[in-house]
Formats: structure tokens, sequence, C-alpha cells
């Protein structure tokens, strides 16, 4: 797996699909081209198109795939950041988009960036039978929309009037950060027909990332700084907002992160025994949790 080759033909790919030619508003263009051409770490559109290729469906296919997931991520950032949410000031290592643009055309990118990667995901799945095509679209829905990201935001802006535990925040991580896990795994798989096996396999592994990934999260917003994070940090505490790190203690978050990654790894070297194409998640954990885990023994 070349994640860096992935991960550069991405960065192309994210700013040819961008909605931004000559006849969109000149702000808007701009605030779009700040949102797409500053990725970050990519994570979850290198799953995708990867679990894509693997699959044999093409180059352009995992393209279109890796660009929409990514798309609908970086639209939730914006709208995260917003003065009515977190009222952020960095993101990405540079102004927010509404810092730079104004929250309106921060909100108009949102939408713009939301509609190409709906129109991404219909092209590349048009030529699936009826069936994957379906089961597809409904996992977006769930994955992303009232029931998955888009519910947990609004869970977590709710969060201070209930019970501010770590299983609270647990669930509110497993519809933000596990919405995208979720559909960057399941959805390569489902559009290349995988069994029901391999689809509950995904689905643990993209519970155990998300919660890991989260809780790193949690704890670089309390003890980190934008200098190193790229963003703004410790809007958790200040805004009483779902952090694991608070609710379980840095030590106990520690712990925590580490059976989640330890659970992870052991999943996927069951699966890649079974399912040689998933062979790269193995990999792929092995590149990017161990180091997550020394930053969690570190803090």
């Amino acid at each position: 797996m070349d994640v860096e080759s992935t991960r550069a033909r991405l960065v192309r790919a994210l700013e040819d699909f961008a909605p931004g030619d000559e006849s969109v508003e000149p702000c808007l263009r701009a605030a779009i081209g700040v949102a797409t051409q500053t990725p970050g770490g990519l994570l979850r559109p290198i799953l995708a198109c990867e679990g894509a290729l693997a699959r044999g469906l093409g180059v352009r296919c995992a393209e279109e795939i890796a660009c929409a997931l990514e798309y609908f991520h970086v639209a939730s950032l914006m709208l995260d950041d917003l003065p009515c949410m977190d009222d952020a000031e960095i993101r990405r290592g540079q102004p927010c988009v509404h810092r730079q643009f104004g929250d309106a055309t921060a909100i108009l990118a949102s939408l713009s960036l939301i509609s190409r990667a709906y129109a991404l995901l219909g092209r590349a799945l048009a030529g699936l039978p009826a069936a994957e095509q379906r089961e597809c679209h409904a996992l977006v829905d769930e994955a992303l929309g009232a029931r998955g990201l888009a519910g947990g935001q609004a869970a977590d802006l709710r969060f201070s009037e209930g019970p501010r535990d770590a299983r609270s925040a647990s669930r509110i991580a497993l519809r933000k950060t596990g919405g995208l896990f979720r559909a960057a795994l399941l959805l390569p798989a489902i559009a290349a027909g995988a069994g029901p096996d391999q689809r509950r396999a995904l689905t643990a592994v993209a519970v155990y990332w998300s919660l890991a990934y989260q809780a790193l999260d949690d704890t670089r917003d309390l003890l980190s700084n934008q200098a190193i994070t790229g963003k703004t940090t410790g809007r958790d505490r200040l805004l009483d907002r779902p952090n694991v790190a608070l609710a379980l203690g840095l030590p106990g978050s520690r712990r925590r992160t580490a059976r989640l990654i330890r659970l992870a790894g052991l999943r996927l070297a069951r699966l890649a025994a079974s399912e040689p194409r998933c062979a790269f998640l193995l990999a792929f954990h092995r590149e990017h949790f161990p180091s997550a885990a020394d930053a969690v023994r570190a803090a």
C-alpha cells in the first residue's frame, strides 16, 4: 500500500472535482478553494480509495468515492467551526473559512461541497446493480445524516445538558467520527458485493478506529496547541463539549485507547487471513496506529 502515492493522487483529484470553475461567484469559489486545497491527513479518503482499488472498482470510481467522503468531511468541519458551534479560529494551519470569507459564504461553500459529494457518489455507483446502489446510499444517509455525523454534532452541542461521562462522549464520537470511518470502510465493500461476515468485521474495525482516533484528538485538544495541531484547541473544556480524556482522565483514556488499537489489530489480522483483498487495512493500521498509541502513552 503506497499511501503517499494515493495521497498525492487524491490531492489532485480533490482540486479537479471541486465545484469551483469560472462560473462560480468569486468569493464562493475562493472559499471552496481554501477548503479543498489544504487537505489534512486524508485517512478516510485513502482508506476508501485503496479499498475500492483492491476490490477492482477502477481508478475513477475509487477517486470519486474518496473525494466525495472528503467533501462531506470538509463541509462538516466548516460548519463545526462556525461561531454558532465551536467558534474556532484556525483549521489546518490557517484561518477558518468563515474567518476569511464570512459565515454566510462558509455555509454556502459547505452546501456546495455536500452537493458535489452526492453527485460524485451517484456517478461512482451508477454502474452497480440496483441493490448495491441502494445499500450504498442508505449507508451514506445513516453514517453522515441525522442518525450519524449530523446527529452526532447536534448531540455534541447539547452535551452539557445530560450526563457528562465517557459513555455519552463515546456515543457522540461513534456518530461524528465513526460515521466517516464506517463510510470509508464499507462503501467500497458494499459496492463490490462483500458478504455479511466481511461487513461485520469492517463495522467492528470502524468502531475501534473511530473511538481510538477521537480519544487521541480529545487528548490533543487538552494538551497541545494550535501551532502543533493546526487547529484551535482547548474548546472542549471551555465549551463543555464531549471529551473522553476529560471524562476518564488521561491515564484511563490512555489505557482505553491502547485496548481499542489492540482489538482493531486482532480483528484486521483475522480479516486479512480470510480475505486477502483486505490485507492493506492491516498495513494501514500498523502504519498509523502504533504511532498514535505512542502519542497517547506520552500524554
